[in-house]
């Protein structure tokens, strides 16, 4: 036990009196702010094309004139005679391009072509898409007696706001997208760090061996107390800098919020709306405590799990060469998971699949963080918790075995093969 935590004081306090430790420690959480508002801004209004198109269309059985269709950036006018004048202008950029609609029944438009020069965009065609479909329906309700007034004032605007009811018994917003951003946030953070701090121990198992250092500590240190102080000393340093990222980012929030509640003369007063007084609000309502907990627990159970194969790798190879071919299949579980919280997770934080990879251990690190916002029933919690222990310390016995003997292993590549044989030595 002694040595074990003479490994994880060395680990620890080399790591944390590194520069780049303490920098990144304060300069993290900006850049993932920067990163996250970057790439949200340019998913939705920084990529977007506002360019003027002007488009031909045709239409013969719609009796629709071509200004009657023009919308936002689209501007439509009729067609010409000449099929071959339309292309020309098409493909020397002076029109955007050419929509014709043959169809004689609007209630099925299987013959509505886009012509353009360049492909049209996945968006652009969505767009258009609906434009042409909800007006073809506006044109069929005006055919059968109803009037374009009476269509725009039956125009629904709003939609349904979504309410549930908190810990207290009240009734309050459900905050979703909120809560399946933070569990998204989460989800990130370890899946970052497995890989961050995992790669550390390998490295550093790695170093050790091609240098011939570990010769020298196995002297005096048993490999298995080598590797798991390696493992647990490089978990501290993780939860140090976590832990120093929720002191900034709680003191940030905190100071948002008193400067949105007082109107603050450095919040500039277009700022101080109701939208982001909600977004506040709705920070403040987030089961915090409950969030940070299952981070905690599912980062460490992760951590420790895939931290344990990856010494074992470390230790096996001779060189970062080698490293690629054990690599692989140790990520895979742990991308399909990031994989399975994105796509059912978000669509279902509750359902049968998210609740099922969230009880693999493999993968239950990275759903149980997205799923943590919404109210997981802690049986399923603990269980999933103790499904990780169990895996971590069957992990950690087979990981030892390969450690005790690739530590000391030097000139030949290691393969799957001697991977399976040092585990069956004694």
């Amino acid at each position: 036990m002694r040595s074990i935590w003479v490994v994880l004081k060395k680990e620890y306090l080399t790591r944390i009196k590194n520069k780049t430790f303490i920098l990144m420690t304060f300069l993290a959480p900006v850049l993932i702010a920067l990163f996250y508002g970057g790439a949200i801004y340019f998913a939705t209004v920084g990529a977007e094309d506002h360019s003027e198109k002007t488009m031909y269309f045709q239409a013969p059985y719609w009796d629709l004139e071509s200004d009657e269709l023009s919308f936002e950036d689209y501007t439509f006018v009729p067609a010409l005679s000449s099929t071959k004048s339309m292309l020309d202008a098409i493909e020397n950029k002076k029109m955007s391009g050419w929509l014709q609609i043959n169809d004689k029944d609007l209630r099925n438009l299987d013959s509505a072509e886009l012509v353009g020069g360049t492909s049209f965009s996945v968006t652009e065609i969505q767009k258009l898409n609906n434009h042409i479909k909800t007006r073809a329906h506006e044109f069929l309700l005006m055919e059968s007696g109803i009037s374009d007034s009476t269509l725009r004032q039956t125009e629904v605007h709003g939609g349904i706001k979504a309410l549930e009811i908190d810990n207290d018994g009240d009734v309050a917003n459900s905050n979703t997208t909120l809560k399946s951003a933070v569990g998204f946030a989460m989800a990130m953070i370890i899946y970052m760090f497995i890989f961050i701090y995992g790669s550390m121990v390998m490295r550093s198992a790695m170093e050790e061996k091609t240098n011939r250092i570990v010769e020298v500590i196995v002297s005096s240190v048993k490999p298995f107390d080598l590797m798991l102080g390696k493992i647990l000393g490089v978990a501290l340093v993780g939860l140090t800098q976590f832990f120093a990222w929720i002191a900034l980012s709680f003191g940030l929030l905190g100071g948002l919020s008193y400067a949105f509640s007082t109107g603050s003369d450095a919040i500039p007063k277009e700022a101080q709306n109701v939208p982001v007084n909600e977004l506040i609000s709705g920070f403040n309502a987030l089961p915090f405590f409950d969030i940070i907990i299952v981070f905690i627990l599912f980062f460490l159970g992760g951590y420790l799990l895939y931290s344990s194969i990856f010494a074992a790798i470390g230790a096996a190879v001779n060189q970062e060469t080698d490293v690629q071919q054990f690599m692989l299949p140790v990520s895979l579980p742990l991308v399909f998971g990031f994989i399975i919280a994105q796509s059912v997770v978000f669509q279902s934080p509750n359902g049968h699949l998210a609740k099922v990879f969230s009880m693999i251990p493999l993968t239950s690190p990275i759903v149980m963080a997205v799923r943590a916002p919404f109210d997981v029933p802690i049986s399923e919690i603990i269980g999933s918790f103790i499904l990780l222990l169990l895996t971590f310390v069957f992990m950690v016995w087979l990981s030892a075995k390969i450690y005790r003997v690739g530590v000391l292993m030097y000139g030949k590549k290691p393969s799957w093969k001697d991977l399976f044989r040092w585990i069956k030595q004694s």
